[in-house]
């Protein structure tokens, strides 16, 4: 196993939990996994935006570019 399938490895592990999404320039995303591709473009559905740690959106379902990932974190509660 290669290191670069490591992140894949732990998404698929998640897949139908609630997960949040920091992006590169600080906003996150909360919801639940649904998908992702071997670019870890995730679907996240339930979705909710923060943006200095207060919800600013909420949206039922998205696409993020996994280019933009930062860190992708289990959410400690559910929505």
């Amino acid at each position: 196993m290669s290191s670069g399938s490591i992140p894949i490895n732990s998404l698929r592990k998640v897949i139908g939990q609630y997960i949040i999404i920091r992006l590169k320039d600080n906003v996150k995303y909360k919801g639940k996994l649904e998908s992702f591709d071997q670019y870890m473009n995730c679907h996240l559905s339930d979705a909710i935006e923060i943006i200095a740690d207060e919800e600013v959106s909420r949206y039922g379902n998205i696409f993020v570019r996994g280019n933009n990932i930062l860190l992708v974190q289990l959410a400690v509660d559910e929505l």
